[in-house]
């Protein structure tokens, strides 16, 4: 029964992934046509600016997955809906009253970021913005609570259904109010989520209230012991994202902003099929901890072993793939969006392995190396952005976001296999060996015919390189072993399922 929910979850979790990219093409495609790349440019950084102020959720917003699945396992469901009430009323508050203060100091570095002529509509959004950011913060708690009842289908149909919201009032509402428009389509999608999380996740706690009102000392002391280490990871995550969109537009204007965030929208989403599957690991191992912790480091193992075979392909297409997505999403080749996409499928790739660990890590509550790893990349992604940026420009800002994501990355990896007696050559596992050299060579023959064709339509010219990077491959991933044994999984989950409908 676990391993069928466990499947279910990883397959709804991909799912997400796929329709998420989905309306993210529509959308930023919809967005160039109508208000332009400037316009996308100050939405990024504002939104940006404002989500540094969740910083004030102390850690809890992680916390409820973990504690939800721990009293669950435990058949303590009261518990485990007091621990949903203590987190919603917790950060439900401090947001708030964080966003009111705060408003000034953030109008203020809207000043400083973006360019004059653009400061007044900057500052017109803000407040919708942090609206935005308010509703965000209240509908992660609900869909927190669905992962660690290890619902994470709920979630991913939730994030389906609010991503649709959102293209469909992007439609309606952009034409008529430009980048307004954009912004209440925002608030639209995180008030669904809100109030579908909060229906979906009374069904598996019935014991939840409708308006959740139990605030509990003894479970806001124990979630704020665990989340300490995920409050330094909330602080330092602000010196990642925001700050890059911020010295994107010191350094590269916001235009070079835009395509920063499109290059990074579009390398995240294809990451999330992986890692999105990955990461039902999180509330299972959790319920391994307090069961049978002695299967948490086969768990790491065959994850990792997956996710190594499965993601190799996956961002060296992505590399093969970036010159067609610039010429269909974008409308022409721009260099730019390309550069970044390269540099950013890199520091991606090599971050996604560490996603066994750090799952492993938020489910057993070994949270140190994260944290640490969190540091890290905060830390080197001021330094590195800031003074390659001085050297380089734009492109150096994005270098040093790469260099800090691979540092800090690699420390969480390498320090629990360390931790766990696990040999560092177990990094690139023995089966994957021939597998990556076919994969980068085929990326790079890809990439490069881009440049050779001699064909007058880039799309053509596009779809032709990825086709001769998927024939490059094609033969050494059907033969991998680990290709046989996901289509077993696949075919097993699918028959469960018919045998299930047929009855």
């Amino acid at each position: 029964m676990r391993d069928k929910r466990l499947s279910r979850n990883a397959m709804m979790a991909v799912l997400q992934a796929v329709v998420t990219g989905g309306v993210l093409f529509l959308l930023y495609r919809y967005l160039l046509k109508t208000i332009g790349a400037e316009q996308i440019g100050i939405w990024a950084i504002v939104l940006a600016t404002a989500s540094a102020s969740r910083i004030s959720e102390m850690g809890f917003a992680g916390s409820v997955v973990k504690f939800t699945a721990k009293y669950i396992a435990r058949g303590d469901q009261d518990k485990a809906a007091e621990v949903v009430q203590t987190t919603y009323i917790t950060i439900g508050v401090s947001l708030m009253c964080i966003l009111v203060v705060g408003y000034p100091f953030i109008s203020w570095i809207m000043g400083k970021l973006v360019p004059t002529s653009q400061v007044a509509i900057a500052r017109a959004i803000l407040p919708i913005a942090l609206l935005s950011v308010w509703t965000g913060g209240a509908s992660g708690v609900f869909l927190g609570g669905l992962d660690g009842c290890q619902r994470i289908d709920l979630r991913a149909f939730i994030a389906i259904f609010a991503g649709s919201i959102f293209l469909i009032l992007t439609w309606i509402l952009v034409p008529k109010f430009g980048l307004f428009g954009l912004a209440w389509a925002q608030i639209g999608q995180g008030t669904f989520m809100l109030l579908a999380g909060r229906i979906l996740l009374q069904r598996e706690l019935p014991s939840l209230p409708w308006l959740p009102h139990g605030w509990r000392y003894s479970v806001f002391k124990e979630m704020l012991q665990y989340g300490l280490n995920f409050q330094v990871t909330s602080v330092f995550s602000m010196l990642f994202e925001p700050t890059t969109k911020a010295l994107m537009a010191v350094f590269g204007g916001l235009a070079s902003t835009a395509y920063y965030e499109m290059a990074h929208r579009m390398v995240v989403q294809f990451r999330s099929l992986l890692v999105s599957a990955n990461q039902v690991i999180v509330p299972r191992v959790a319920v391994l901890q307090e069961t049978e912790p002695e299967k948490v480091r086969k768990a790491y193992l065959e994850s990792y072993r997956m996710l190594f075979f499965l993601a190799l392909p996956l961002f060296a297409g992505v590399a093969a793939f970036t010159p067609l997505a610039s010429e269909v999403w974008i409308g022409r080749y721009e260099p730019c969006f390309v550069g970044y996409s390269l540099l950013l499928v890199a520091g991606w790739w090599l971050n996604t392995l560490s996603a066994p660990a750090y799952f492993i890590n938020l489910g057993t509550g070994l949270l140190f190396w994260n944290t640490l790893g969190h540091v890290t990349i905060g830390v080197l992604n001021v330094v590195l952005g800031y003074l390659l940026g001085l050297a380089f420009g734009s492109v150096g800002v994005v270098l040093g976001y790469v260099l800090a994501l691979v540092v800090g990355s690699s420390l969480i990896a390498i320090r629990y296999q360390f931790n766990n007696g696990i040999a560092l050559r177990e990094l690139l596992p023995r089966e994957n060996r021939k597998l990556f050299i076919v994969c980068c060579a085929g990326a790079l023959m890809g990439f490069i015919s881009f440049y050779c064709f001699k064909v007058p339509s880039g799309a053509l010219k596009g779809g032709l390189s990825l086709a001769i990077y998927i024939l490059t491959i094609a033969f050494a991933f059907w033969k991998h072993p680990l290709r046989t044994k996901i289509g077993m999984q696949i075919g097993a989950v699918l028959a469960r399922r018919t045998s299930v409908t047929n009855l």
